[in-house]
């Protein structure tokens, strides 16, 4: 075993300390530089680049009528879409649209609050709403009341974040019921058909240029009027999803109020399906009636569930 003296252990240290000092010159100083050491600073890193915005959808504005058209009144010895509308006769449209591009979904506010209208030309009749002007399809299994559905997409391929909006967008026109013609008591049934758009993020485009997908949707409409009680009520059945899988898509009830020759209320599902809305899902509903006594009804309605929007008309006619 070795051993040393306190003095001759201290004087090791400082030579060992020394010899690791001037080592650790040498190795970086590269021998001639004077004992100064330098070295490079570690470059800060490199953001990512921003993702893309998130695409949302919100919630559909419910229906509205532009100002500055008068209505188009039923007269039981008058024409009506059956008979022959007049050449020329200009219906304001009762109507929601939504603006799409490649980052959401939402409510065409300006294209909402101007209106549009349907003239009749050459026996058909024609569409001038926003950026859309053609004759778009239209439910024609009524005499007094049309409802369609109209679009203006963006080519694939031409979207730039903020840049071109493409429209969307579903109206009821027709020969409303007069005021002084409204029924104030007893009850009517009307049964019909309904039409809609569903509005799904997805990370295909498999329907639209954009993070979504359109999915069609149509069933049978039934609704009750309750004219002394001035309400009406009911459902959408029925509804399956076209072109698709033609899987079930959600039923809807709905609850209004008549003011004059309109309703206006709220719409629900009644519970939730696979590719469908929500079960939380709830809208509105705008409509009026339309004939010289009340004959047939046109309706828009809406259903937002927090991701998914629908928008779609109904129409029907009194009894079955």
């Amino acid at each position: 075993m070795l051993s040393y003296a306190p003095g001759k252990r201290s004087r090791i240290a400082k030579w060992a300390a020394a010899s690791s000092v001037a080592l650790a010159l040498a190795a970086c100083g590269g021998g001639g530089g004077g004992g100064f050491v330098s070295s490079t600073p570690t470059p800060p890193p490199v953001a990512p680049p921003p993702p893309p915005p998130q695409f949302a959808i919100s919630a559909p504005a419910k229906a509205t009528t532009g100002p500055g058209i008068a209505p188009v009144v039923a007269d039981v010895s008058g024409p009506n879409f059956t008979t022959g509308a007049a050449e020329g006769t200009t219906f304001p449209l009762l109507h929601t649209s939504l603006a799409i591009d490649a980052a959401r979904i939402g409510p065409e506010t300006a294209v909402n609050a101007a209106g549009g209208t349907a003239t009749v030309v050459g026996g058909k009749l024609l569409i001038d709403i926003g950026a859309f002007e053609g004759e778009p399809a239209y439910s024609g299994y009524l005499d007094w009341t049309r409802a369609g559905y109209w679009s203006v997409n963006i080519p694939e391929g031409t979207w730039d974040y903020g840049g071109d909006t493409a429209q969307h967008g579903v109206f009821v026109v027709g020969y409303e019921t007069p005021s002084g013609a409204m029924p104030t008591t007893g009850s009517a049934t009307y049964t019909g058909f309904a039409f809609g758009r569903m509005y799904v993020p997805s990370s295909t485009t498999d329907a639209l240029p954009c993070m979504c997908q359109e999915v069609p949707v149509q069933g049978d409409a039934f609704l009750t009027a309750n004219f002394g009680a001035r309400t009406v009520t009911g459902e959408l059945t029925n509804m399956y999803r076209v072109w698709w899988d033609e899987s079930r898509w959600n039923d809807v009830t709905f609850t209004s109020v008549i003011a004059g020759n309109g309703f206006s209320g709220t719409t629900s599902v009644t519970g939730a399906v696979d590719l469908g809305m929500r079960a939380n899902a709830t809208g509105t509903l705008e409509g009026r009636f339309f004939g010289p006594s009340a004959e047939e009804v046109g309706a828009i309605w809406t259903l937002f569930d927090g991701t998914n929007a629908a928008i779609g008309t109904l129409g029907g006619r009194r009894g079955p």
